[in-house]
């Protein structure tokens, strides 16, 4: 007994350590850890794999919460919705939007901090 529930911990803590989970919304969208916030040349790519989903947006302190200012394209190919944000250095705290209704945090980042409703906002660091 005790042997099965260490099991089941340390699963859970795998999956969870490396963003290799789905989730199922409220909405009925599932989606995936994607690689959580990256740097490019450009910005910070923020990235989420969803084939359900029919809008995804990103609301964060850094655009005031608009869940309408930064819109992601879907890459049907890899199934993956993607933005590109030029962001000053500082910390952020965002979420994503799906079909602007659904506010989750990012499953590829393992950053968070409570969002003051019981839930939890995802945390990028910027450089």
């Amino acid at each position: 007994m005790i042997l099965r529930r260490a099991f089941y911990l340390l699963t859970a803590v795998i999956i969870l350590s490396c963003g290799c989970w789905n989730y199922v919304g409220l909405g009925g969208s599932e989606v995936s850890g994607g690689e959580g916030p990256q740097v490019t040349e450009n910005g910070i790519r923020f990235s989420l794999y969803s084939r359900d989903a029919e809008s995804v947006a990103i609301a964060g302190s850094f655009n005031n919460w608009s869940k309408s200012a930064d819109q992601l394209t879907f890459d049907e190919r890899r199934g993956v919705w993607e933005v590109v944000i030029p962001l000053p250095p500082g910390e952020y705290e965002y979420k994503f939007v799906i079909d602007g209704k659904e506010w989750i945090a990012d499953p590829g980042n393992p950053e968070v901090t409570e969002d003051g409703f019981g839930g939890y906002n995802s945390v990028v660091k910027v450089d």
